[in-house]
């Protein structure tokens, strides 16, 4: 039965559940799993296909769903609500606690979509990982934007726009697979979900989670002449971060090296790049001849840098091609923004759904226990994208002379026609970039590095103003893209 919210920052308990709106007038339901596998109607409807599948692949159970409808601001007492971590009037919502042995985090999406992760915390906003406890608390975005005609229908990762649901989710302390969830445990599931490997890289299956090992005599084919290698960015895989390529740009590069084409898969968030270029030099025999061209996307740009100054025998790397890659790091990975990077591509995949959402949000989930737990033990792979922090220092002093270095980058705003969800999530990144950005790198991090411009005007595009200036994860479906890098690469 769906209760009246007060707007005068008084607390009211639905079903066990306190929470406080300063400020927020509407209405509050609360929709609690009534035994294992199952739940009201309601609480169904109110997720996807991809979510929940995300949810099950990685061991988390929905413990309850929090909806608030007819929501409408005032500035009755918003002055006594608590601050979010941008400093922002919130919503404070007390919950159950999972008991001593279970985790718990809240997953959030407004009235538009915009989602947000989120974990408990104690009076100063610092995590709460304390055992024992009755109840947990969270503090979510209060905001009210009303969505543009035609968006109120719009069905994402969290189900139907038009309310705030709010979903509380536990996971047991202890996976069956994997072990305690603490530190390292992230590598531990990418170790087991992520491993490294080298595949085939072919018009024909690009697109597919996996292809053909590199193995054997496959190295001798590709030492016959020059390469193309692929690498990939944070939570994705080979498959899923160049999927936008469209099937005549694969099949033009494919022609042009002579079918000399490779990807690498690897781990992201646990193994910094070092460790990912270590495990890359130990597959290559002693008898290859690798002289390769790289195209790499986001994190993968730090992975490609390494190879190519690591100078190892019988790999020589030739000209990159930069895809939204953060050389000079983003401010998201800082610990104190570690929330918006994992709800800056929440939101991506949100906006700009495809067949890879659930396996990206199972990397997103994994990498939210952790972080539930309050330990970033392990999630160097996150970590080497600090600006100014000691991987980047290390790589940065380290830079080629006379490197043959391409880059696209971005200065994303969005347009008229852009989501109402990516409108909204662009402010907030902006707060924290405070310069110019892609929603997850800063525009001029990806060409300017180490003492200056490192790449001249003649080897960058810039997508900006009128050019349909891409977010982080769309770069490959554009035009300007695929030509630069047929004529970078010609």
């Amino acid at each position: 039965m769906a209760e009246q919210l007060l707007e005068n920052g008084d607390p009211i308990e639905v079903n066990g559940v306190v929470i406080r709106t300063p400020g927020l007038s509407g209405r509050v339901d609360v929709l609690r799993v009534e035994a294992e596998g199952t739940r009201s109607m309601r609480a169904a409807e109110a997720s996807t296909s991809a979510l929940a599948g995300a949810l099950r692949g990685t061991r988390t159970i929905e413990q309850l769903t929090i909806e608030l409808s007819e929501t409408r601001e005032t500035e009755v007492a918003a002055e006594t609500a608590r601050r979010d971590r941008h400093d922002d009037a919130s919503i404070e919502v007390t919950v159950p606690a999972p008991g001593d042995q279970y985790g718990q985090f809240l997953l959030a999406s407004d009235e538009n979509g915009v989602v947000s992760w989120h974990l408990p915390v104690l009076e100063d906003n610092s995590v709460d990982d304390t055992r024992g406890a009755v109840t947990r608390t969270y503090v979510v975005p209060r905001r009210v934007m009303e969505a543009r005609a035609g968006e109120a229908e719009t069905r994402g990762i969290m189900g139907a726009i038009g309310k705030k649901v709010l979903k509380v989710i536990v996971f047991p302390l202890v996976d069956p697979l994997i072990g305690a969830v603490g530190d390292f445990f992230v590598k531990k599931w990418e170790t087991r979900n992520r491993p490294y490997g080298l595949r085939t890289f072919t018009p024909g299956n690009y697109q597919r989670t996996s292809g053909e090992a590199i193995e054997g005599e496959a190295w001798d084919g590709l030492s016959a002449g020059k390469a193309l290698l692929f690498v990939h960015g944070t939570f994705s895989r080979a498959s899923s971060a160049f999927a936008g390529l469209d099937f005549d740009t694969m099949e033009a590069l494919y022609d042009r090296y002579s079918g000399r084409v490779f990807a690498l898969d690897h781990p992201t968030c646990s193994d910094d790049p070092a460790d990912n270029v270590k495990w890359f030099l130990s597959q290559v025999p002693a008898s290859a001849r690798l002289d390769v061209d790289i195209i790499c996307h986001s994190r993968g740009g730090l992975v490609s840098r390494e190879l190519a100054r690591a100078n190892a025998p019988g790999v020589r790397v030739d000209r990159i091609v930069f895809v939204a890659a953060p050389n000079a790091g983003t401010i998201l990975a800082d610990s104190k923004y570690m929330g918006d990077f994992i709800d800056s591509y929440t939101n991506l995949l949100q906006a700009f759904p495809d067949n890879t959402v659930t396996d990206t949000l199972e990397a997103i989930i994994t990498v939210v226990k952790q972080l539930a737990v309050a330990t970033l033990k392990g999630l160097d792979g996150l970590q080497s994208m600090l600006p100014g922090g000691p991987f980047l220092q290390q790589l940065t002093a380290a830079i080629p002379q006379n490197p043959n270095y391409f880059a696209l980058s971005s200065n994303y705003e969005p347009g008229s026609d852009s989501p109402t969800s990516i409108r909204i999530a662009d402010g907030v990144l902006d707060k924290v970039f405070k310069q110019s950005n892609d929603l997850v790198v800063p525009t001029d991090g990806v060409y300017k590095f180490g003492s200056g411009s490192l790449i001249p005007t003649a080897r960058l595009h810039v997508f900006d103003g009128n050019d349909q200036p891409p977010v982080h994860t769309q770069f490959f479906t554009r035009d300007r893209t695929r030509q630069s890098i047929l004529q970078w690469l010609a």
